[in-house]
């Protein structure tokens, strides 16, 4: 379902470039992830999958559960997870990533998750990916960056650095650790359907 020959299509030498430079923390923007068809399928099955509202202290929004049902998504969940993709993320990212996880996102009108970080140890997130399906009349739902100051594993103070717009069919993918906070801003109209989930060790 991704582009066949990614390592044709993709320049990793500069996608590793960009990555690493990149600021305030290692990410990275591809967009174009897969041929049209396939994501009108995907999107095709994202509606047909179970949500339910996620609600805490820091997020609100509609999720699915932890393994998608829908074989499209299955598929796609173990596209991602086949060699090739896995290589072509080490080699971009420099992080020894051996497997990636999945679940499906539906921010609404008023749907948001505030700053956070995602590293657990105990899990071995590395790379944390959002892969944007459906953003068609969607205002706000930008992934914001911070630009955090760390005292070993502590942060001690964090500046909003930038927010990267949500856009149909573009794959964001970003470094994991104690200092990369980030944030889904609100959504103020529309809907922000994502795949999103992390690669890991």
């Amino acid at each position: 379902m991704i582009h066949a020959g990614i390592d044709a299509r993709w320049n990793l030498a500069a996608l590793a470039v960009s990555y690493r430079a990149a600021k305030p923390f290692p990410h990275v923007v591809i967009d174009d992830l897969v041929a049209p068809d396939t994501l009108r399928s995907l999107c095709q099955a994202v509606a047909q999958e179970p949500h339910w509202p996620n609600r805490g202290e820091i997020y609100d929004f509609m999720g699915s559960a932890e393994a998608v049902t829908h074989p499209v998504l299955r598929d796609f969940h173990a596209q991602l997870g086949a060699p090739a993709m896995l290589q072509a993320v080490r080699t971009i990212t420099g992080r020894p990533t051996t497997r990636c996880d999945l679940r499906s996102y539906v921010y609404l009108a008023g749907s948001y998750l505030l700053p956070h970080a995602d590293s657990r140890a105990s899990i071995g997130r590395m790379v944390a990916y959002a892969y944007y399906l459906h953003t068609g009349g969607c205002e706000g739902g930008e992934l914001e960056l911070f630009d955090c100051t760390m005292d070993g594993d502590e942060l001690v103070s964090a500046t909003p650095s930038i927010r990267i717009k949500p856009q149909d069919n573009r794959m964001v993918m970003f470094d994991v650790t104690h200092g990369s906070l980030h944030q889904v801003c609100e959504v103020l109209a529309g809907a922000r359907v994502s795949l999103t989930g992390w690669f890991l060790g």
